[in-house]
C-alpha cells in the first residue's frame, strides 16, 4: 500500500532512438530514472532505452521531439503485482525453503514475495535443515537491522571462490528470494542425490557437486532497511534509509544508493569527463537523486558489509550482484568501454582524470588483460544462455558500460581490488539484471518465472567458475 502524499505516478516507458549515439545523448542530456543502469535494447529500427518517468518528464521529452512509448504505471498494473508475504512461511526456521528447481513435479508453489523477516527465517531454515554455517555482518544499518550471510560448499571454507549478493536496490523485488531458493535447491539436491530443473534447463547431480565444490558465499539482503520501506510503502524506493545527508522536509532525499557508494572512481566529478557528470545515471552528489553516492566512498554500513565479505574470504574469484530489471548479464568494466591494447589507460591513473565515461570515443577506454576479457565474456555468455534456456526469453551478455558509464558500482569494485593491491585475489565482477525492463514489481507469474531464470543463471555461473580457473 502506498503511503499518503505519494509522489507522482512512475510510468514504465521506452525511449526510442535511431541509434546508440542518439540514445547516449538523450541519457546525457536528461537526468531521469533509467533503472539500475541505462541500457540500449535493440529494436527493428534503432534502440530503446527503458526508464521510469513521471508524466511531466514524459512531456519534456516529447516536447523536444523524442519518442516515448508508455508501457504501464508500475504501481498500478492491470494484472496486479505479486503480493508481499504477510506471515512467516518458514515458521521461524523450523521449515526450510524449497526452491523451484527441486520441487517434485513443480508442485511446490513458492507463493508471494518474501518479506524481510521471512528472509531471515529462510536462512534459519537452511541452517536447521542442512547445518550450513552463517555469519553476522559487522555493521548495523541506520534503522538497526542486522544482516546475515551464509556459506555452502564441499571445500575448505577458506578457499571459497564464488560470492553472491542481492537486495541492494530496495525496489528490485525478488532478488533475495531467488538467491535463497537457489541455495535451497543446491542443498536439497545434494542431500537427496537429485538434479535441479528450471523450466527447460536441467542440471545433473554431478553438476550440483561441481557447483558446491567451488565454495559459495551468499549475502541475500544487503539493504534490509530499504527493502522493508519499499515493501511497506510501494514507493519504488531504491536507496537505503540513512537520513544523515537528507534535506529537511524532503522525504525523497533520505538514503544513499549503495551501488554508487563503492570505492571505485567514487569522486566522479574528478574522474569523469564533464560532459557526462551532469546525468545522475553516472552517480549524483544530490541527496534527492536516486543515485546519490553518499558522503564518502564506503560511507554506508551496507556497502561496508558487502566489502567485508571479500576480506573474510581471500580466495574469492567470482562475484555476482543480483539486480533487476532488464534481462542482462553485465561484466567489467562500467566506467568506460573495454580495451586490451593500451595498458596505460587505467582507472587509478590520475593522468586520465576528466576523460573517462564518453563511450565509443577513443580518448579513454578502460584496460584489462585480453585473457580476462575472454574469460568474463565466456562466463557472461554461458550464464545468459542458461537463463534463456529456462523459458525461451532473451538475456544479453553485455559490458556494464552498455550505454552510459557508472561510478562506485559493486562489480567494478570487486575487479579493481587486485589492481590496487596485487596481493589480493583477482575477483571478476558481474551484475545480473533479471526480469523485464523497469518492471521492478513483477506479477506473481513473473516473479515465479524470475526465480527459475535466476536459479539457472546462478547454477551456470558456479559451473563456469569451476571450469575457468582465475590466474
Amino acid at each position: 500500500m502506498t503511503e499518503p502524499n505519494a509522489p507522482d505516478p512512475r510510468l514504465s516507458v521506452r525511449i526510442t532512438a535511431p541509434d546508440r549515439a542518439t540514445a547516449f545523448d538523450i541519457v546525457r542530456r536528461y537526468p531521469f530514472d533509467y533503472g539500475c543502469r541505462p541500457t540500449a535494447l535493440p529494436t527493428d529500427d534503432g534502440v530503446a532505452v527503458p526508464a521510469l518517468l513521471s508524466p511531466a518528464e514524459i512531456e519534456t521529452l516529447r516536447n523536444n521531439g523524442i519518442d516515448v512509448d508508455v508501457r504501464f504505471d508500475i504501481r498500478d498494473r492491470d494484472e496486479g503485482t505479486a503480493p508481499i508475504g504477510d506471515g512467516d512461511r518458514f515458521d521461524g526456521g523450523r521449515r526450510p525453503p524449497q526452491g523451484v528447481g527441486t520441487a517434485p513435479d513443480g508442485s511446490t508453489d513458492p507463493g508471494p514475495i518474501l518479506n524481510v523477516d521471512e528472509i531471515g527465517s529462510a536462512i534459519d531454515g537452511l541452517v536447521n535443515e542442512y547445518g550450513i554455517p552463517t555469519f553476522t555482518l559487522p555493521n548495523g544499518t541506520a534503522e538497526g537491522r542486522p544482516s546475515t550471510g551464509g556459506q555452502v560448499g564441499d571445500v575448505d571454507p577458506s578457499r571459497y571462490h564464488v560470492y553472491f549478493t542481492a537486495g541492494v536496490h530496495a525496489r528490485e523485488r525478488g532478488g533475495p528470494d531467488a538467491l535463497l531458493y537457489f541455495i535451497a535447491d543446491l542443498l536439497h539436491a545434494n542431500k537427496f542425490g537429485t538434479g535441479i530443473t528450471y523450466g527447460a534447463r536441467t542440471f545433473t547431480n554431478a553438476d550440483v557437486h561441481k557447483a558446491l565444490n567451488t565454495g559459495i558465499v551468499f549475502f541475500p539482503l544487503v539493504n534490509p532497511d530499504g527493502v522493508a520501506w519499499d515493501q511497506r510503502t510501494g514507493s519504488l524506493w531504491r536507496k537505503n534509509r540513512n537520513p544523515a545527508g537528507a534535506i529537511p522536509g524532503d522525504e525523497g532525499s533520505i538514503g544513499v544508493d549503495i551501488n554508487r557508494n563503492y570505492d571505485f572512481l567514487w569522486d566522479y566529478r574528478t574522474h569523469f569527463d564533464p560532459s557526462v557528470t551532469g546525468n545522475s545515471a553516472l552517480a549524483s552528489d544530490d541527496p534527492r537523486a536516486e543515485t546519490f553516492h553518499g558522503a564518502a566512498p564506503l560511507s554506508e554500513p551496507e556497502t561496508r558489509n558487502a566489502t567485508w565479505v571479500f576480506d573474510q574470504f581471500p580466495k574469492l574469484n567470482w562475484y555476482m550482484d543480483i539486480h533487476s530489471a532488464v534481462g542482462d548479464i553485465l561484466y567489467n568494466w562500467g566506467d568506460d568501454d573495454d580495451q586490451v591494447g593500451d595498458e596505460a589507460m587505467r582507472f587509478f591513473d590520475p593522468r586520465w582524470d576528466g576523460a573517462r565515461g564518453v563511450l565509443t570515443a577513443d580518448d579513454y577506454r578502460e584496460w584489462l588483460p585480453e585473457a580476462d576479457l575472454g574469460r568474463i565474456r565466456l562466463v557472461a555468455r554461458r550464464t545468459a544462455a542458461a537463463m534463456a534456456a529456462v523459458g525461451g526469453r532473451t538475456f544479453r551478455p553485455i559490458p556494464a558500460a552498455d550505454l552510459y558509464a557508472t561510478s562506485g558500482a559493486s562489480d567494478d569494485y570487486a575487479y579493481s581490488r587486485t589492481w590496487i593491491d596485487p596481493q589480493l585475489s583477482k575477483v571478476h565482477g558481474f551484475t545480473m539484471e533479471f526480469g523485464y525492463p523497469t518492471n521492478f514489481y513483477p506479477t506473481l507469474t513473473e516473479y515465479h518465472q524470475n526465480l527459475a531464470d535466476v536459479g539457472a543463471g546462478l547454477m551456470e555461473f558456479c559451473l563456469c567458475a569451476a571450469d575457468n580457473p582465475v590466474t
